[in-house]
């Protein structure tokens, strides 16, 4: 085909392949500049032949429908590139984080076992020992010059532009896989979760039902693509039309150059990036008159941190609740008020209940796991039948969350299952004190664990990271949480760090913490 035809629309059926979207974005808007990287701009027109010609040099290379293909790369057009990619040939894209370490690297492709897999140069010594230590044989594609044995520089051909790409995606059922996500692993080693083509849309329309027709301003894209907020948050982009300027990491320097560069209106943030931004000292350099809306996810928003947000940047700041294994769950309308505490109402075409240890459903305002049903939800994961049924039960996918509902139907999200205290036997939630802690000026993080104890179980811990050019003491932090807490919820211990241990996506990550907190105790 050639470079400067526009390709008509693939019909929908009930065979349905994701990599369609791509075109209905070109039909709905026509060409427009919809990626910004760097010095580097491409139009929905020109990223669909990129990811086209990187589908041919796939294709060229024995990749075929339903083979697995991984891509350990940075933030980029490539990246971007790489899902549409691999979804036109009927392939299942397989993100992961470019800083894991080998032996995460080996799981993944020992569990995805691909038939590729893409990388840039600085990555390529990495994976090619990793593959070779963990017995792998994989084709390893690499985006420029490498002198890796076996590695292959696929860039010339995919920047080639007048070079073939492949335009027509392949025919795949809705039901067909369409993604591998790789949970974030907070609590123990993470699980490939089965993405389909018909769970991709499924969550991009249930928050476009709730934000139909948002102001079209640029939007700035900080999250990792390997993770299922990142992914979904640029197809949805694609679906409002909005250019989408992309970083290829988290610098604050350089989102306050974007958003005034740009003039960003819309931001996609997990908490603490948000928390670095309105503490840096040459924030008060920079226009952002241009922001509209913030919207976080990932982790719970602490209210002092989202008010004084608002007020610094002078814009909306809100929350929402979704996963790898069901896209977005919660969200909020343009219009609509904020709750404090609520990721908002649960979204179209989600069935949600809240149970108790024996799944029977529990009333308004009672706490329970978060339990949902709908169209986006994973069918399980890879490989992984037992996984699969414990979180998979009667229809319900158990989300390991402890929330309630108001009376109003907001969803309030307060901890994870699997973080909740257990001192004396009584059930202790880390969030209801690490927003006590957050109300101490000094605070910039804080994360609540629990902790071996001789005589009750477990005792608490909180794990604070101060601001900077402040030093209270332990002392004066239990003062503080005395005035908000009854003593059975004070933390036993306050320790300071200089920053919480974090996953690839910006959660704390209390297991290392509390491997840490062991480790100390034993010393």
């Amino acid at each position: 085909m050639s470079s400067a035809a526009v390709p008509t629309t693939p019909a929908r059926t009930k065979h349905f392949n994701v990599a369609v979207l791509e075109h209905e974005n070109l039909a709905r808007f026509g060409t427009y500049i919809r990626l910004h990287h760097g010095e580097r701009s491409f139009t929905n027109l020109e990223e669909l032949q990129y990811a086209g010609r990187i589908a041919r040099v796939l294709k060229e290379r024995g990749v075929r429908a339903g083979d697995r293909v991984l891509a350990a790369l940075p933030n980029s057009p490539e990246l971007t590139a790489f899902f549409q990619a691999a979804w036109t040939i009927g392939a299942v894209a397989v993100p992961i984080a470019a800083q894991w370490s080998v032996a995460e690297t080996a799981y993944a492709l020992s569990s995805a076992t691909p038939a590729a897999v893409l990388t840039v140069p600085t990555l390529a010594p990495r994976l090619h020992e990793t593959c070779a230590g963990a017995g792998i044989s994989t084709r390893l594609l690499c985006f420029g010059e490498t002198d890796v044995p076996g590695a292959e520089n696929i860039l010339p051909e995919c920047t080639d532009a007048g070079g073939h790409w492949i335009c027509e995606p392949e025919d795949r059922l809705g039901s067909d896989p369409a993604m591998l996500l790789y949970t974030s692993g907070t609590m123990a080693k993470p699980k490939a979760v089965i993405i389909t083509n018909e769970n991709i849309p499924s969550a991009m329309d249930a928050v476009h039902r709730v934000n139909p027709s948002l102001p079209r301003r640029t939007i700035l894209h900080v999250l990792p693509l390997h993770h299922v907020f990142g992914i979904l948050m640029l197809q949805l982009s694609n679906r409002w039309g909005f250019p989408s300027v992309l970083l290829s990491q988290f610098d604050p320097l350089a989102v306050f150059r974007c958003i005034e560069e740009q003039q960003v209106g819309y931001m996609l943030m997990v908490p603490t990036m948000l928390m670095y931004l309105l503490h840096h000292p040459e924030r008060s350099k920079y226009d952002f008159s241009s922001l509209y809306r913030i919207i976080t996810g990932g982790a719970s928003l602490p209210e002092p941190l989202r008010i004084g947000f608002q007020q610094a940047f002078r814009c909306r700041v809100d929350q929402g609740y979704g996963m790898s294994e069901a896209g977005f769950i919660s969200c909020y309308g343009d219009h609509e008020s904020y709750r404090i505490g609520s990721s908002g109402w649960p979204c179209p075409g989600f069935e949600l209940s809240i149970v108790d240890e024996h799944d029977r459903p529990l009333p308004p305002l009672t706490p329970g796991e978060v339990c949902i049903k709908g169209p986006s939800i994973t069918p399980g994961y890879w490989n992984d039948p037992q996984a699969t049924r414990e979180t998979v039960r009667n229809g319900w996918f158990h989300t390991g969350d402890v929330g309630h509902v108001d009376n109003d139907g907001y969803l309030y999200i307060t901890d994870r299952k699997k973080d909740l205290i257990i001192k004396g036997g009584e059930n202790i939630s880390p969030r209801e004190i690490e927003e006590v802690m957050y109300m101490h000026p000094a605070v910039a993080e804080a994360a609540v664990v629990g902790i071996p104890d001789d005589y009750l179980g477990e005792e608490i811990c909180a794990v604070v990271q101060l601001r900077p050019g402040v030093s209270p003491s332990p002392e004066e932090i239990r003062e503080h949480a005395a005035r908000f807490l009854g003593k059975f919820k004070l933390p036993a211990h306050v320790i300071f760090v200089p920053a919480l241990p974090r996953t690839s996506s910006g959660k704390v990550h209390k297991q290392t913490l509390r491997q840490q907190l062991a480790q100390k105790r034993v010393a």
